[in-house]
């Protein structure tokens, strides 16, 4: 009997860690469906889909083409149109209706946040030198999302690339902090331009990771055999703090293989821009810069705790507590920051935080180690406190 009860926990224990893995990403699915359908339910619909779909929206709206052929399917489609009146039938939980582009944007956002978010977990499991809060990160970037996209009071608008922006962008940091061959880079990156323009930002990202090289040229992939030579396997190795082991070159953005992708990617960029404004070029137009309006928005404190609210309030927190990021080329990422704000003073509406999106795998990822070293440094000077004060007491002569 003792033996069939050894038996038992041992296969218990064999599952439990399957099981309670499961269920944690069973919870993750459950999280990201509650964000999306709460992003498409209490934000409104700025771009219109019909003329979208048709190439009559405004510009610069009608030029981020990549889902227009999507939605325009979908307002054409017997299956898309029956089954969007079944849903709306239901009042309860659709009091103001859906329509077919509804009911494809949650098909289209679902899964961008969900590659989003896996992107971001990739990246804090590569910078982290403790993994002691991994399980915190997707719930994290969902916490962002949640107050970056939705919970604004002016502005409270959403657009239909956000969310695919959002998971190219992330994606995008990803094979960049990996570096994965630069011909994916560069493919994703096309692919991603005709999403939303944002994607010239990820060159500069390509820049500082390029400029970041550990001594022992720690960025290449190496073959490592195993103690017993039995095993060989490709590993790649992120250079972290040290003043002697990871120097900052900007030299190195010269160099054939990091100077041709990012010249390639900027010239299509602007290749594509030049294109597509040309073709739309009789659509009305709200492209213009928004320095004025922004400096309006500036002058008036009712605003600032929507300007503050972008990233989760966690900005000025980054920006202070930066060297806490032990992982260089994740600290150097955060550089970015105060020139994407300086990027959409101009040409974004900043008190529309949604404008700071692609920046939320980096907030999330360096928010968490910088808890992650906060946390375990306040432990080891605790204990290290418990230790001096032990052998205080012990050197202490006793009392006859």
């Amino acid at each position: 009997m003792f033996t069939n009860q050894l038996l038992d926990r041992d296969r218990w224990a064999a599952w439990r860690k399957p099981v309670a893995r499961g269920a944690f990403l069973g919870l993750c699915l459950l999280m990201t469906v509650q964000f999306v359908g709460c992003y498409l339910f209490l934000s409104r619909p700025y771009v219109d889909l019909e003329r979208y779909g048709l190439g009559y929206e405004r510009l610069p709206f009608q030029t981020r083409l990549l889902l227009a052929p999507f939605f325009r399917w979908a307002q054409n489609s017997p299956f898309m149109i029956r089954y969007a009146s079944h849903l709306a039938m239901n009042g309860y939980f659709f009091p103001h209706g859906v329509g077919p582009g509804g009911v494809v944007q949650f098909w289209i956002d679902l899964p961008c946040v969900l590659i989003a978010g896996w992107a971001t977990v990739q990246i804090y499991q590569a910078a982290s030198r403790r993994h002691l809060l991994g399980w915190l990160v997707y719930p994290l970037f969902l916490v962002l999302c949640t107050i970056t996209y939705i919970l604004h009071v002016v502005q409270n608008y959403r657009f239909i690339y956000d969310m695919p922006s959002l998971m190219f962008f992330a994606v995008g940091l990803y094979l960049i902090y990996f570096r994965k061959p630069v011909i994916l880079l560069v493919a994703w990156f096309a692919v991603a331009t005709w999403n939303r323009e944002t994607t010239l930002l990820l060159i500069p990202f390509f820049l500082l990771s390029a400029c970041v090289r550990g001594r022992n040229d720690a960025w290449e992939n190496w073959m490592q055999t195993s103690a017993d030579g039995s095993e060989h396997r490709w590993e790649v190795r992120v250079p972290r703090e040290g003043r002697g082991g990871v120097r900052f070159r900007w030299r190195r953005v010269l160099r054939l293989e990091v100077a041709i992708p990012a010249a390639l990617m900027l010239a299509y960029w602007a290749a594509w821009h030049i294109f597509v404004f040309h073709l739309f070029r009789h659509n009305a137009s709200e492209y213009y810069p928004r320095i004025s309006f922004n400096w309006q928005c500036l002058r008036r404190l009712r605003y600032y705790p929507q300007l503050f609210s972008a990233g989760g309030f966690l900005l000025p927190f980054l920006l202070l507590l930066h060297r806490r990021v032990r992982d260089a080329q994740l600290r150097v990422w955060l550089w970015m920051i105060p020139c994407w704000y300086a990027v959409m003073a101009v040409w974004g509406i900043l008190v529309e935080t949604r404008v700071f999106g692609e920046l939320l795998p980096v907030i999330a990822c360096a928010a968490t180690l910088i808890a992650e070293e906060s946390l375990a440094g306040a432990v080891q000077e605790r204990l290290r406190g418990t230790q001096i004060g032990e052998e205080q007491s012990g050197r202490t002569p006793r009392a006859a």
